[in-house]
């Protein structure tokens, strides 16, 4: 309900801003009528104003009033014009400096509806921008939720239902995928506002594109899963790294301690995982922690999947020459 509510009273205050944006364009054209001789084209102006409201009538109005101001005006609004420069990329504010000292009233007047303009352009820009910010923060947000009940669809299933992962390989797998997709929406999520900053308007419109998102979102799954298998192959191991159960002997020798965890209830029953014993985490619940915290470092980061296989793509290279 606050989102809702956050988001009417952003629409309240953006109608605020343009009826006052109106008053204003209104004022100026009854100054403008008083003394101008062509009186029927303001009021065509006017009444333009009085037919729609919007910001697109609003900047059309505004501009073509440049055409009617007379000489003082026009040098007061190119002079109050040239303050809100700072706006404008740094080429285009350089050009407006180079003329301020331009007193040329037909040229003044070309400039002014050029100024005019580009700084309407800066606006709608930043205006169109906050919409796909919202966008793109509102479909990461549902993609995350998403990725988060998936994550935890095991334990849900479990609890309600009282159905387990028989085949544990089968549930490695899915929660390394699973924990990929919550770091790249994660990832996704905690970098929203430096990306947009970033980006241009085809940028932030496209990456507030629900295909986008989801495309990111596979590719953290794609990571979870490249990273479980690497360490379960063995290429990624160490004190940090899960280990995994690959022969019999190796089973046999671990046997005792799974009957011994068989008897405590957390996790998947390690009965279970006697049972399937090949292929299955040593330490079930150190190793499932430390599975499912490298999945979700392998979604969060771009780089980190990348970095590792050209590393040991090297690293095969050399070893085969």
């Amino acid at each position: 309900m606050s989102a809702i509510l956050t988001v009417n009273q952003l629409i309240q205050r953006e109608q605020y801003l343009l009826n006052q944006f109106y008053q204003n364009l209104r004022a100026v054209i009854r100054r403008l009528t008083d003394d101008a001789v062509t009186s029927d084209a303001l009021i065509t102006l006017e009444k333009e104003l009085d037919n729609d409201l919007s910001w697109a009538t609003a900047h059309r109005v505004e501009l073509a009033l440049v055409e009617y101001y007379d000489e003082v005006s026009l040098l007061t609004e190119w002079r109050r014009r040239l303050a809100e420069i700072g706006s404008l990329p740094m080429h285009v504010a350089a050009f407006y400096q180079e003329q301020m000292q331009e007193t040329n009233i037909v040229v003044l007047r070309s400039l002014m509806s050029r100024l005019v303009s580009d700084l309407q352009w800066v606006i709608e820009s930043k205006r169109v921008i906050r919409f796909n910010e919202f966008r793109m923060r509102r479909n990461v947000v549902l993609m995350f939720l998403g990725a988060f009940v998936l994550f935890f669809t095991p334990t849900i299933v479990r609890i309600f239902f009282g159905i387990e992962f028989e085949n544990l390989r089968f549930y490695y797998i899915f929660t390394a995928a699973t924990s990929g997709i919550l770091g790249a929406t994660f990832s996704q999520l905690t970098s929203i506002q430096s990306r947009v900053q970033a980006a241009t308007i085809d940028q932030v419109r496209a990456m507030s594109q629900l295909g986008y998102i989801l495309a990111r979102s596979v590719v953290g799954a794609g990571a979870g899963l490249i990273m479980f298998y690497l360490m379960q192959s063995g290429l990624l191991s160490g004190a940090f790294f899960p280990a995994f159960i690959h022969t019999v002997e190796a089973l046999l020798q671990h046997q005792q301690d799974f009957e011994a965890l068989s008897k405590n209830a957390y996790g998947i029953s390690q009965a279970v995982e006697a049972s399937y014993g090949i292929g299955t985490l040593v330490q079930p619940a150190q190793g499932l922690s430390l599975l499912i915290v490298w999945c979700l470092l392998a979604g969060f980061s771009e780089k980190m999947i990348p970095g590792i296989l050209t590393r040991k793509a090297k690293k095969a290279v050399d070893s085969a020459d």
